[in-house]
């Protein structure tokens, strides 16, 4: 499995390689995505009976989200108040759906972006600047989690799936949230076992990653939208093969995808967990706002798994 997108007019013409498409939100991300394994839960590592209450502690004060999607319905929650949050999306369907959250400037509402939106997808216009892509979680059928940390204010759910004339959240598959009250500064997480780092350049890890559950915390320190996609190298691949595989789509993929976040603004934060193999892996960036994709212009890092 590997991450794919290509431009959205071309979601009906799929190679043999393809089984699924999506579009990850924020660049727009004109494409789809092809045989997709997204993993995004995140679990208490096993340090102790001790440590395990505590984590236990934790996450009974962190309320869950949960969006339900199948072909003709999109059930997600009203309202939650501020702070993390565990959203979890049950996909129902027969292809891809997200449950991606986009928090609106002061006096705008879901029926504005919803309109906005879509126009700008169908003209290739600019994207509304009054909105901000916080994340979420975007799966195969079947079930994908993530934890986010929401601030107070308006949000509108949408699946991003979908190509350019006709995206799901065009259709009926929207919904207003409201974010109410203030973060509770004593809520945290448990602490996790390493940072990503998304720059608009590359990524940068605070540790090498090692084999097995690992709890890890996305950054975004860049000035740009960016997301990060995990994937396995076949044997004897290189991340060179992976570049020029996304440069022209040619031939079987040369890895295996492990896991994808959609669009995160600057300096926002997600936190996943991957159970990681020995092996050889590629980190790279599918955005792609300025036309290309960041793996492209080098946002791309290889690593080993011992």
């Amino acid at each position: 499995m590997i991450f794919i997108r290509k431009s959205c007019r071309f979601c009906k013409q799929r190679n043999q390689n393809q089984t699924f498409g999506f579009e990850l939100n924020q660049t727009i991300m004109r494409g789809t995505v092809l045989v997709i394994t997204l993993l995004t839960l995140l679990t208490s590592c096993d340090s102790g009976k001790s440590d395990k209450s505590e984590n236990t502690k934790i996450n009974k004060e962190i309320p869950s989200l949960s969006v339900l999607i199948s072909e003709d319905t999109y059930v997600a929650p009203d309202s939650v108040a501020a702070g993390y949050v565990h959203l979890k999306l049950s996909n129902e369907a027969s292809e891809m759906h997200s449950a991606h959250l986009i928090k609106l400037d002061k006096g705008y509402n879901t029926d504005q972006l919803i309109q906005a939106y879509a126009d700008s997808m169908k003209t290739g216009g600019p994207r509304p600047q009054w909105m901000t892509h916080r994340g979420g979680v975007i799966a195969e059928p079947g079930t994908s989690e993530i934890y986010l940390l929401l601030e107070p204010g308006n949000y509108t759910w949408v699946c991003v799936m979908g190509d350019e004339s006709a995206p799901h959240f065009a259709g009926h598959e929207h919904k207003a949230f409201k974010v109410y009250g203030e973060i509770d500064q004593s809520q945290k997480l448990q602490a996790q076992d390493l940072t990503i780092e998304m720059t608009d350049e590359n990524f940068e890890l605070d540790k090498s990653i090692s084999q097995g559950k690992q709890s890890i915390e996305i950054v975004n320190s860049g000035s740009k939208y960016h997301l990060v996609a995990i994937s396995k190298l076949n044997e004897d691949a290189k991340a060179e093969d992976l570049i020029k595989w996304y440069s022209n789509y040619n031939g079987p993929p040369p890895a295996r995808g492990i896991i994808a976040t959609s669009a995160i603004g600057p300096d926002l934060t997600a936190r996943i967990n991957v159970d990681f193999e020995p092996g050889d892996y590629v980190l790279y960036c599918m955005a792609n706002a300025e036309g290309t994709f960041h793996l492209l212009d080098g946002a791309i890092t290889s690593f080993t798994v011992e």
